[in-house]
């Protein structure tokens, strides 16, 4: 583009809230709006002339390419994509660009949209989506979303995993005496003590109530399952301490092992919800060993 041409097109673009950039097709800054310092950081003397590539997240330079190249190369004349840039003060944040490429004057015209905000809401949404409100662990619907990955991932190699339901016994006793709240207080501490148990890789989960489900992938053998649930039993041997209040609960569990106990979801929860309330019939505490 001319030095002219490019002034004209500074006059309109300028206007703009959204960023607006001109890269040529070699990749470099030619020319940037003045809403490009409010977004990315940068004053136009910064950029111009520079690698627009050098400014994307390194991990979106693959999906930069390929918008780029789908340009270039005819394919289509205008492109929508989503990536995401390094600001100048090192912030990460979501770009919506909306780019059409000029074969008269060999450069491509872009308008940049800050969705940063837009993305933050959305994960917050899928987040609450997926997880319980008072503990922070997966829901319902995640567990069985993970206890399904679980499954996939066990037949495709070959592997074991168990599935560990938890009931606890005296929760109703707690909450009828001091009160719901005093209850959730003690939700969200056993949920705590279930997580120091577990690998990160591992699912522990709230299914509602005082009822916890736990997923064990990649085990070696039923050993694994069963240090793992000596270890829940001793979280629960201490007391919660709970403002001036020290309380004592403790776990019923039952267990399924896939495949030996099933091969669905379904089949694998029943199995660990039945062998749960056995066990909690029979004796507080207790641990039922599956057959």
């Amino acid at each position: 583009m001319t030095k002219n041409e490019l002034i004209e097109l500074e006059d309109v673009l300028d206007l703009m809230l959204d960023a607006a950039c001109v890269v040529n097709k070699v990749g470099k800054f030619v020319f940037v709006s003045a809403a490009f310092e409010q977004i990315f950081g940068y004053k136009a003397a910064e950029v111009v002339g520079k690698p627009m590539i050098d400014y994307v997240y390194k991990g979106d330079h693959n999906k930069t390419y390929n918008a780029v190249a789908s340009l270039l190369s005819g394919e289509t004349t205008h492109s929508r994509f989503e990536n995401r840039w390094v600001r100048k003060d090192g912030q990460i944040i979501h770009i919506l660009w909306s780019v059409c490429w000029s074969s008269d004057h060999q450069v491509r015209i872009a308008v940049a949209h800050d969705i940063t905000e837009r993305k933050k809401m959305e994960e917050q949404l899928y987040y609450m989506a997926g997880h319980d409100g008072l503990t922070g662990l997966p829901n319902r619907s995640l567990l069985m979303d993970r206890l399904q990955a679980a499954i996939i991932k066990a037949e495709r190699e070959n592997t074991l995993f168990s599935i560990l339901f938890i009931d606890i016994n005296g929760f109703k006793a707690i909450n009828d005496t001091y009160g719901h709240l005093m209850g959730d207080k003690l939700l969200q501490h056993i949920a705590q003590r279930l997580l120091s148990v577990v690998r990160e890789y591992d699912t522990v989960g709230r299914l509602g109530g005082d009822e916890f489900l736990i997923v064990l992938e990649g085990l070696s053998s039923a050993g694994d399952t069963t240090a793992v649930k000596r270890k829940i039993i001793g979280q629960f041997q201490q007391p919660f301490k709970l403002d001036e209040l020290s309380l004592n609960v403790s776990p019923s569990i039952g267990i399924a092992n896939y495949p030996t106990h099933g091969e669905t979801d379904h089949q694998l929860i029943k199995h660990a919800d039945q062998a749960m309330y056995k066990i909690k019939r029979m004796s507080a505490n207790s641990i039922d060993y599956p057959t």
